[in-house]
């Protein structure tokens, strides 16, 4: 890469602790959030290593991940045990918790924000897939798995291969009422769930510096929706007001020296991406998604595009005719995974079997054999009552139906 550094590189080679001639480099890691869920198979491997952890105060546990949220009595006897096992770990090793009912505790990605713990330019890791939301700090923020918290908690290092430098800009102002969420759906919906796998996702654009904190790091966390290994925005004065009253933030003199190192953190002008992308969102309104795809999504204005608008009567499923019918999006794709408890159809899975664009099922009308897309489709496609109780889908299979066995439509 010639010229300038981006953000990224700028963290990154900052934090460079051993680069081999040939694999991954050792980074030094700022901050270590952990949890009851992947955590005791970590601490495990130090016991049965002799090893301790080498720098607990770098080192801050919550109790998280299976915490009732409407009481403090913790009833299911895993999750029990997993709490039990975090605060014994953290009172061995001198690492400091917060536990369930501390006003302190509370989601992990949400704690180390409001205390202004974590801080542009920070290397932060966490054994969960969502902590690339502190990237909206301009920190590097890495999820790992329980092998890789054994090896911070030992070493407070770890070994990354450097992930591929991606530019997404927002171009264009969104419209009334859009949020950070629309902004990353848009970005989904024109690169994919996968479109970003490998890449470390830098937020640039007039919309991204318009968005508040809590904003920019929902941005960041949704960075894994579109498969990424993580997101990170520019620092900047909203990012400064932010943090300058957290109760762990730089105080004095020192918060004029933080200052300084965090305004030289930003991309060079002559820098360059390995990939580049630039989405328009002057037009952008408000999306809502359905589903278990962040693909699937539709202004909230509009009819929802899995059912033709003449298909719906409120209170009921309109019966009969040929203006009950059904619309596929192009481009949907049809799932080929296990069948779940509710439907012999199979869950929807990417990667799949494309679904025929548009196309329009009459009432009556049998299901395009072979294909198992779900949603509400035998509910609105036909009109007929279920023939039994539990039928949700067209389907010539048995399993999972009710005993429902035939091609057309069992609802509606």
């Amino acid at each position: 890469m010639s010229g300038g550094t981006t953000l990224a590189e700028k963290v990154w080679d900052s934090h460079v602790v051993h680069r081999p001639a040939e694999g991954p480099d050792l980074l030094y890691i700022d901050l270590h959030l952990t949890h009851e869920a992947t955590s005791p198979q970590a601490f495990d491997g130090l016991r049965l290593a002799g090893r301790e952890v080498r720098r607990p105060e770098l080192t801050l546990a919550l109790e998280d991940h299976n915490v009732p949220t409407d009481s403090l009595i913790i009833e299911d006897p895993v999750s029990r045990v997993q709490i039990e096992t975090l605060r014994r770990n953290c009172q061995v090793h001198g690492i400091e918790l917060y536990s369930l009912g501390q006003h302190r505790q509370g989601i992990v990605h949400v704690v180390a924000p409001a205390l202004g713990l974590v801080q542009p330019g920070m290397t932060v890791v966490c054994g969960d897939s969502h902590t690339s939301t502190h990237g909206a700090f301009g920190a590097l923020a890495f999820g790992i798995g329980t092998s890789d918290v054994e090896h911070v908690l030992a070493t407070q290092t770890l070994a990354l291969a450097r992930p591929r430098a991606m530019a997404v800009e927002f171009a264009g102002a969104p419209g009334p009422g859009t949020g950070a969420k629309d902004l990353i759906l848009a970005l989904i919906a024109q690169i994919g769930p996968n479109g970003a796998q490998g890449h470390l996702i830098e937020y640039r654009g007039e919309a991204v510096r318009a968005l508040s904190m809590e904003s920019r790091m929902t941005m960041c966390n949704m960075s894994i929706e579109a498969g990424a290994r993580a997101g990170l925005v520019a620092p900047d004065e909203i990012t400064y007001a932010y943090l300058s009253s957290k109760p762990h933030a730089p105080k004095g003199s020192a918060w004029n020296d933080a200052l300084a190192c965090w305004r030289t953190l930003r991309t060079d002008e002559s820098a360059t991406f390995d990939a580049a992308v630039i989405v328009d969102v002057s037009a952008l309104t408000p999306l809502v998604t359905w589903g278990t795809n962040p693909v699937r999504r539709s202004r909230w204005t509009a009819w929802c595009p899995i059912l033709a608008p003449s298909a719906i009567q409120p209170g009921r499923p309109r019966r009969g005719g040929p203006s009950s019918t059904w619309t596929w999006l192009p481009g949907w794709r049809c799932a080929r995974s296990a069948s779940t408890p509710f439907s012999s159809g199979r869950a929807p899975t990417a990667g799949s079997r494309t679904c025929a664009p548009r196309r329009a099922l009459s009432a009556g009308a049998r299901w395009p054999p072979g294909s198992a897309c779900w949603w509400y489709r035998a509910r609105w496609a036909c009109g007929r009552r279920p023939r039994k109780r539990g039928c949700t889908r067209c389907s010539r299979r048995r399993e999972h139906s009710g005993g429902c066995r035939a091609a057309r439509c069992a609802w509606a």
